[in-house]
């Protein structure tokens, strides 16, 4: 049974249980955001015999209405083609970039959590960072409100050290369901100009997954990114966040606008091309970036990144022409060498340029806040 990547981020370090039922990945598109499901996820508690964990699938090829995957395991495997459903206001090509299954491990049974009252005390430690170590750790617990209401004291109190409030700001980002939480992330971009910028940065990442989940915030980020916000780097920071909701139209056009219109910089642009990778299979997308990667007016890291994004679609028989061409005539030997890399996509170096996570031995998921 596959399950959507996003709402496996969206878990955390922790090993989980997951929930029975969920509905297949659409093969229409990466990642198909179901706000119910983001809210219905909980961390399971130790110890645990069986587990799942996740495997990558990236699209390999389409043949005989077949799209197939090679996944990170080393295993090969199949999903029929559909047909583009125009009724969702914008054609999707046949295949997704690439699906996520699950794969049964059995867990470290002698692994234990922090109980609620040594994590609440260690919360309120006098020593920083012990302090800075515990917010770390509530991840686990944060859907708690013992720990969620203690992390959010850590962010709002402006006499905490900035690093810790930093962190909080990321610990949050784990509970996109607790509106409490993400109103207060919200709250701090608002009204709080005059807060550290890394923090500012920070809190627009952690509203990724409320994004995918809320469209109230997802629009709180458009809005940031079109008007509102004026630092570079903390906008920057909220079309990194849109990634969450790239299966909604709005935020797939916003960041497409980033790209075709306006004056915005090559970190915006590349940014955006980031923030897109989970409609590569949207044809206004794909063709988007076939146009950016043959363009001389783009700087060539802007290029490298679109190209790259291609990889999500390699097994879509137009581009799979396209690369072929770059290979074959194009003379920028970055550009060729990168086509090359695009046909065969390396799981890894995907994962971390488009900050996707990843899964670790224990079955759990490492959230992509976490290399930020």
């Amino acid at each position: 049974m596959k399950i959507k990547l996003f709402l496996g981020l969206l878990a955390g370090l922790a090993p989980l249980a997951w929930p029975a039922g969920l509905e297949d990945l659409r093969s229409a598109q990466l990642a198909d955001m179901n706000a119910g499901r983001v809210q219905e996820m909980e961390l399971a508690r130790f110890p645990q015999p069986e587990l799942v964990k996740l495997d990558m699938c990236v699209l390999s090829e389409m043949k005989n209405d077949r799209c197939y995957f090679k996944c990170e395991s080393g295993a090969v495997t199949t999903e029929p083609a559909v047909r583009p459903d125009f009724s969702a206001g914008e054609p999707v090509g046949p295949c997704a970039p690439y699906i996520t299954r699950q794969i049964k491990v059995f867990a470290d049974a002698g692994k234990k959590s922090l109980a609620p009252d040594q994590l609440r005390d260690l919360l309120k430690d006098a020593d920083p960072e012990v302090r800075k170590a515990a917010v770390k750790s509530a991840r686990t617990q944060i859907q708690n409100s013992y720990a969620a209401d203690r992390v959010l004291e850590i962010l709002k109190d402006k006499n905490e050290r900035a690093d810790i409030r930093v962190e909080a700001a990321r610990t949050l980002s784990y509970a996109p369901g607790y509106i409490k939480t993400q109103d207060a992330l919200v709250d701090l971009l608002k009204y709080g100009s005059n807060e550290p910028a890394a923090l500012r940065v920070m809190a627009y990442k952690a509203l990724w997954g409320a994004a995918a989940a809320n469209p109230r915030y997802m629009d709180f980020l458009i809005d940031a990114v079109k008007y509102s916000e004026k630092d570079a780097a903390a906008r920057r920071a909220a079309v990194w966040a849109l990634f969450g909701a790239s299966a909604n139209f709005r935020a797939q056009q916003l960041l497409v606008d980033l790209l075709k219109y306006g004056n915005e910089n090559e970190a915006v642009k590349i940014e955006a091309i980031k923030s897109l990778y989970g409609a590569v299979g949207v044809f206004t997308v794909k063709d988007l970036f076939q146009n950016i990667v043959e363009s001389d007016k783009q700087t060539k890291p802007v290029r490298l990144a679109a190209l790259k994004a291609l990889s999500g679609a390699a097994g879509d028989s137009s581009v799979q022409r396209f690369i072929a061409d770059m290979i074959r005539s194009e003379r920028d030997q970055e550009l060729r060498v990168a086509a090359v890399e695009a046909a065969n996509p390396d799981l890894a170096g995907l994962r971390e340029f488009f900050h996707l996570g990843y899964t670790v031995e224990n079955g759990g998921f490492v959230s992509p806040i976490e290399k930020e």
